[in-house]
């Protein structure tokens, strides 16, 4: 461990020994020592820390440390949220600029000109000014590129909620209203399936060069759905955005989960099929953040047990044969735990501290390998899992509730 992180461990752990009936360390929001997160509450602003670290002044992360891309498959969202969680628990006003900043850079990425494509972002966007539109292609020649995917439109409203709940501001949500609105509407419209689910993203094919739906329902994308749905109701106190939320909360959890293997599938196909195959993180993602997402019930308890029968007894999870060991398997499984009211599970968060998180800089590593990439969405996720953060916080400051313009 270096002296830097060394010094900053240390002056974190004393502002938490100290700190019971005082101001935090910044004077603003107070954390308690004996709070059951306390111990992980140092590790969680250290990955925040790196975070802000790797944000540019314009407010993009990029996708690896240095890398070319920024919010490829919104990444960055996640990351935000971590941002989020961090200043929740520390009242460190850099963290809330950082989201601020983050939901300001992804706003001016958004499409409001195009009619067709209004509310939407592409897949990926360049790291370095202007900015521009990647063409990503998910392995496939035959497909140049991707856009319009629902959890990105979702998130960003969701992004907005986390900012007015913790800062006891509405200014953002409401600079930001046309912008939040569209990205639900162009989901509502675009990616909608007749069950009321929504399908994932916009394909462009070498075959004709036009964009074409693709009509898959991914598990997790409902939940991020739900999130800006959720989101846009609370802030903009729109009842087509909470009867969609309603059904995704009531529903989801029962149309998603595959009976035959206790946990939900990685999506459904267009002919109603599911898809559970577990060959890397897709399949064990879902097991845990539905749960995060939508609370207790029965699909999420079950989903919770699968994951716990993947725990090892170093605390890692293993959960198909030749899993690499995933961060975000550790950290996904502690948020499960928190949000059905079980006991959170330190040996998978002493296991990913001791064995993933890099002491030099603050990120956390991909998986057990050493040499595997740090992912913002990675350190945003074990932020919000060291933190117990909930979907849906309590507010630092009082609510501002919506004021219609």
């Amino acid at each position: 461990m270096n002296e830097n992180v060394k010094k900053l461990l240390a002056i974190l752990l004393s502002c938490f020994v100290t700190v019971i009936l005082t101001a935090g360390c910044n004077g603003t929001q107070p954390v308690s020592a004996t709070s059951p997160n306390s111990r992980y509450s140092v590790y969680a602003l250290l990955i925040a820390d790196y975070l802000l670290n790797q944000q540019n002044a314009d407010g993009a992360i990029p996708d690896v440390p240095n890398g070319e891309s920024v919010n490829m498959d919104s990444n960055m969202e996640y990351a935000l949220m971590g941002l989020a969680a961090a200043y929740r628990q520390s009242g460190d006003s850099r963290y809330l600029s950082g989201l601020e900043n983050g939901i300001r850079w992804l706003a001016a990425r958004e499409e409001m000109s195009d009619a067709q494509w209004r509310g939407s972002w592409f897949y990926a966007y360049s790291s370095t000014p202007p900015y521009a539109p990647i063409p990503t292609s998910p392995d496939d020649p035959a497909i140049l590129d991707v856009r319009g995917v629902d959890a990105t439109s979702a998130l960003f409203v969701y992004l907005l909620y986390l900012h007015s709940t913790l800062s006891g501001s509405n200014a953002l949500a409401l600079e930001y209203e046309d912008n939040a609105r569209a990205a639900l509407d162009f989901v509502l419209t675009h990616n909608q399936s007749a069950d009321g689910f929504f399908y994932s993203s916009w394909q462009k094919w070498a075959s004709d060069g036009e964009w074409h739906l693709w009509p898959f329902r991914y598990a997790a994308d409902q939940s991020d759905v739900y999130l800006g749905m959720q989101a846009g109701w609370l802030l903009y106190n729109d009842a087509l955005y909470r009867d969609v939320a309603i059904h995704l909360h009531s529903q989801t959890p029962v149309i998603f989960f595959d009976t035959s293997q206790e946990r939900y599938a990685i999506g459904i196909y267009e002919d109603g099929s599911f898809e559970s195959e577990l060959d890397g993180f897709d399949g064990i993602f879902p097991q845990g953040y539905l749960p995060w997402v939508f609370g207790d019930n029965q699909s999420n308890h079950a989903a919770f047990e699968w994951l716990t029968s993947c725990v090892q007894t170093d605390g890692s999870l293993v959960c198909y044969p030749g899993d690499p060991r995933f961060s975000l398997s550790a950290a996904i499984y502690a948020m499960a735990a928190v949000a059905l009211g079980e006991s959170l599970p330190t040996q998978p968060l002493d296991w990913l501290i001791a064995n993933t998180f890099d002491d030099q800089d603050g990120g956390v590593r991909d998986t057990l390998d050493p040499n595997s990439e740090k992912y913002p969405n990675v350190a945003g996720f074990c932020v919000a899992a060291f933190l117990e953060f909930s979907a849906f916080p309590s507010a630092i400051k009082v609510y501002l509730p919506y004021v219609s313009r």
